[in-house]
């Protein structure tokens, strides 16, 4: 009679740990479809927003020494303007781009290739944004892309 009690309490406890582990993950399969719905509604809106509003304008590619010790350092990028949606804005950069250039190939010159980490390369697009939009009487850019950066 003592087998039939240890087998007993053997299935109880398999069955409790059963329905536990089914518990647990019912609710970390509704915390991720939860959280993962409403984190992919928020990238979409945001998104949505720059889109909508938003045209580049392209500066071409640059080519450019940088101003380490060794002076064998060079930096060529692709860069790309961003600003809202304006029409007198396009045609004055059409007219000013070499004007915009200069003062692009003037900024990058004078980095190092340490200024191109991570966190330099904000510093770098946001410096370029404050010398560009004195140049700019029709309106302002208000982001700087860069599409292809090597640094060699």
């Amino acid at each position: 009679m003592s087998e039939k009690t240890k087998g007993g309490k053997g299935s109880k406890i398999v069955i409790i740990l059963l329905l536990v582990l089914i518990v647990v993950g019912g609710a970390a399969f509704g915390g991720m479809y939860f959280f993962g719905k409403k984190a992919a509604g928020t990238t979409a809106t945001s998104t949505k927003a720059v889109e909508s509003n938003e045209v580049t304008y392209s500066l071409d590619e640059f080519l450019v020494n940088l101003t380490d010790e060794d002076g064998r350092r060079y930096l060529k990028v692709t860069v790309f303007i961003g600003y809202e949606e304006n029409a007198d804005l396009t045609a004055e950069l059409d007219t000013k781009k070499p004007i915009i250039r200069d003062a692009v190939i003037a900024t990058l010159r004078a980095k190092k290739t340490t200024d191109f980490s991570g966190t330099g390369i904000d510093v770098i697009k946001n410096e370029l944004i404050s010398k560009v939009n004195p140049t700019l009487t029709k309106g302002k850019i208000s982001h700087i892309y860069f599409n292809e950066i090597l640094v060699q």
